[in-house]
């Protein structure tokens, strides 16, 4: 039994957990770690490699290393050679992270594949677990649970940055009253996926964080200007125009399996056959009216504003994919241990279909069906309204208590 005098995950909905757990082990670990103990060498299929888009972390790094730093975002060039590189077992993919990663995907890049791999799920995963730790224990679980969340599992599986930027987003909201410049500094460190953090300048101006967007702000412009010392200024232009651009061409592309791993609202609506007008239209009514609520009705308690600004993120944009998922697991799993028995329907079920959302999105993908933007917002709609109420924040002095 998960308890402590903090909370429990009642009996009945940590069966449903460990199932939820399960399912999501077998469904996207199963294959892949099968095909890897055959002899297949990396591959786990068609034009995919053991650890997926970890592939491109890899040749990252091997590209900033041989500085060969064209490549990088040189989408034609950039695949030639990691075919080559993968002897032919990886197709169609491209650098899509901003210049920032150069700093540091070169480590990865001084061991073998799956060692390195290894290593980077090994070090953010521990990060993420880490900066969950303290929300989890509020609630009476324990931190290792966060390894085992549905989004965590399809991150490990689709070897992507979801326990990095999960534990830049949950640090910095755990941080953002008690250390407002270590947080603003996490908050910068996201430009590694700018489009992720779109909310929180804006977010941060309404709560009047103004030490926080200080520093993250000078964080971003300390990060961008040792990138164009160390790497010149035309990765930075090829990658807001070209790179931007095309990555968000990939919307609309129904066709391609990655599209099925979208639960924000464009892609859904495409694949559930909706015409392009509509689409967009429907899009930036949802993201007007989802940014206008945040705005109106941000929480003032930090960490449910965290979790707000988290979903609200998804509903704003039409780009991000399940393994981006992480820090909504998180307030998937708090939802779960906090609701009663007597609470309305609803928000159980919503508590529910959100912690199952990156096992289901691709299943709801492939039907047509446009639930993912729904439970999302339902979600939202619950950390709007205050039916989460915890705090994983340092406890504040005695002298700042009683000032309050």
């Amino acid at each position: 039994m998960l308890n402590s005098k903090a909370g429990r995950l009642p009996d009945q909905r940590l069966f449903f957990f460990i199932v939820t757990v399960f399912l999501t082990l077998f469904l996207f670990l199963y294959h892949d770690a099968r095909a890897a103990l055959a002899d297949t060498g990396l591959s786990v299929g068609r034009d995919v490699i053991f650890g997926r888009d970890f592939a491109n972390v890899f040749t990252g790094g091997q590209l900033v290393m041989q500085g060969k730093l064209p490549l990088l975002y040189d989408i034609e060039g950039y695949r030639a050679y990691q075919t080559a590189l993968f002897e032919g077992a990886v197709r169609e993919h491209n650098y899509s992270y901003s210049p920032v990663s150069f700093l540091y995907v070169w480590l990865f890049a001084l061991l073998p594949y799956l060692w390195s791999y290894l290593l980077w799920i090994v070090v953010t995963g521990a990060a993420f677990i880490w900066a969950a730790r303290p929300y989890l224990r509020t609630v009476g679980l324990p931190g290792w649970i966060a390894f085992l969340l549905p989004a965590s599992i399809v991150n490990i599986w689709a070897g992507h940055y979801g326990f990095l930027f999960g534990a830049l987003w949950l640090g910095a909201w755990r941080l953002l009253d008690s250390r407002p410049r270590l947080a603003g500094m996490l908050i910068g460190f996201m430009i590694v996926k700018p489009h992720l953090a779109v909310l929180m300048p804006f977010v941060l101006a309404r709560r009047g964080a103004r030490t926080a967007f200080f520093f993250a702000g000078l964080s971003v412009v300390c990060l961008i200007a040792v990138s164009i010392a160390f790497f010149g200024l035309t990765p930075w232009l090829t990658y807001l125009t070209s790179t931007a651009s095309f990555q968000a061409s990939l919307v609309d592309k129904i066709e391609a399996f990655f599209v099925t791993m979208m639960p924000t609202l464009a892609p859904v609506l495409f694949m559930a056959g909706l015409p392009e007008p509509l689409v967009w239209t429907a899009q930036t009514a949802v993201a007007l009216s989802a940014f206008i609520a945040l705005m109106r009705y941000l929480p003032e308690d930090t960490e449910r504003a965290g979790f707000a600004t988290a979903h609200a993120t998804f509903l704003i944009l039409p780009y991000a994919f399940i393994y981006d998922m992480t820090v909504l697991s998180v307030a998937s799993i708090l939802l779960l241990t906090q609701l009663g028995k007597e609470e309305r329907p609803w928000r159980i079920a919503a508590a529910y279909l959100g912690l199952l959302l990156p096992l289901t999105t691709i299943f709801y993908g492939k039907a047509g069906i446009p639930i993912a933007p729904i439970i999302i917002a339902l979600q939202f709609a619950m950390f709007l309204t205050g039916v989460s109420r915890f705090s994983a924040r340092p406890a504040a002095p005695a002298a700042l208590a009683e000032a309050h």
